[in-house]
């Protein structure tokens, strides 16, 4: 989390060094959703990272996925007819919270691959506490059950877009 403080800090100065930093997951649209879990579990300790699994199904999507946590299996709620980001990255969010919050890196929005980060929900805080709730929200948007990020058309990416004074 200290690179995303440092970004904070300074965003025009440092966003060049942070787009290229370790701090970022990157997900790309064509991403298989087990791959998101694994990479989330990467940047997890041993004892924080997401139980699951993937079951072959009859179903047009191919795939349902488990996610387990103390004793209880949980199927990811993808629609009949595919898999999708934003359903894993909501469920994945799910599983880790209250401990952890993903947070959107919202200088990624319009592309085909976002970048997000993982810290603990405390040290999003601190950070809220240090640069203010708007401006943490501004460059790392929190996911909650109704975020649209991959699943957004074209009108909604340009209109943020223009919102956020990048178009």
């Amino acid at each position: 989390m200290e690179k995303v403080k440092n970004f904070l800090s300074a965003p025009a100065e440092n966003k060049d060094d942070f787009w290229e930093s370790d701090a970022l997951i990157w997900v790309d649209w064509g991403d298989f959703d087990d791959s998101i879990i694994k990479y989330f579990n990467d940047e997890l300790p041993d004892e924080d990272k997401i139980q699951f699994e993937c079951v072959e199904i009859e179903k047009e999507r191919g795939v349902d996925i488990f996610l387990h946590k103390n004793g209880i299996s949980t199927a990811i709620p993808y629609a009949d007819e595919c898999t999708d980001r934003d359903t894993t990255l909501k469920s994945i969010q799910k599983y880790v919270s209250p401990k952890y919050q993903i947070r959107w890196y919202m200088d990624s929005l319009g592309g085909d691959t976002l970048a997000f980060c993982i810290g603990l929900t405390s040290h999003w805080e601190q950070l809220e506490q240090e640069f203010g709730a708007e401006k943490v929200a501004y460059y790392f948007a929190p996911i909650h059950e109704d975020s649209v990020m991959f699943e957004m058309d074209m009108d909604e990416v340009f209109d943020l877009l223009e919102q956020r004074g990048e178009a």
